[in-house]
């Protein structure tokens, strides 16, 4: 897989990408990641991106020129006739973009090529979600400096559901929101610790008990942090009893 990122600031990335199992995984060539200076594609002798809107009001917008001209570099067609293949998409960083989430990621690590274009300013010239066929995504709902933290987080998240980049696969199954709800508590040696110990379930043996206490544990910290989540996950009967059985007890205290 290959991930592309168009960015006004290149430097910004010079390290955020060679950290942890991310870097490790470039070292051995599990993916590609490619920095490029949309910088180098302006029309002028300054290197202009950006300039002043249409119908005045403060700030910046990113001009169509340098984009049209990198995206071209990179093979892709500009024009309301143009359509993208299955493996590969344009993602722009964007506050009014979708919501980046689980299932995207996972949708995003079955294609072959990402690129990500880091909005700044105001945003881009509106021209270009009409020349290209392009995904406009934000990762919350706040307002960053800049689109680089957002393509930073999109490829750890995507990047990490490719086949071999975790040690152990079965824990990006298990992560929180792949399942719909968040991760269980987490426990490690030792197993007592300034009076705390380790629930008895986890130390059981009992494999089926585990899995049981993990989901119900996992449903609580949902209930408490995230309840929204609650609403859309497919439950069973028995998992639906004790969130009642929580939302109960809440009501009382």
């Amino acid at each position: 897989m290959k991930f592309e990122i168009v960015t006004l600031f290149p430097d910004y990335f010079s390290l955020s990408l060679r950290q942890s199992l991310i870097g490790k995984a470039v070292e051995k060539r599990l993916f590609e990641i490619d920095i490029i200076n949309l910088r180098d594609y302006a029309t002028d002798k300054h290197r202009t991106a950006d300039d002043t809107p249409f119908g005045g009001g403060g700030g910046m917008v990113m001009k169509t020129e340098p984009l049209v001209n990198c995206l071209t570099a990179l093979s892709y067609t500009a024009g309301g006739d143009s359509k993208r293949s299955d493996k590969e998409r344009i993602i722009l960083t964007s506050a009014a973009g979708r919501k980046f989430d689980g299932r995207l990621a996972v949708e995003y690590s079955l294609t072959e090529r990402l690129t990500i274009i880091c909005g700044h300013y105001l945003g881009i010239d509106e021209r270009i979600t009409q020349l290209y066929e392009l995904d406009e995504v934000s990762i919350g709902d706040y307002i960053l400096t800049g689109g680089e933290p957002a393509a930073a987080v999109m490829i750890d998240a995507v990047a990490r559901l490719i086949p071999k980049v975790l040690g152990n696969f079965e824990s990006a199954l298990n992560d929180s929101h792949m399942n719909q709800i968040l991760g269980a508590p987490c426990y490690t040696r030792p197993a007592e610790f300034m009076g705390l110990e380790v629930p008895d379930e986890l130390t059981s043996g009992n494999h089926k008990l585990i899995k049981r206490f993990r989901r119900f544990e996992a449903l609580k910290k949902c209930f408490t942090n995230r309840p929204d989540l609650l609403e859309k996950a497919e439950l069973t009967d028995e998992e639906i009893e004790y969130v009642d059985r929580l939302k109960n007890e809440s009501d009382k205290d």
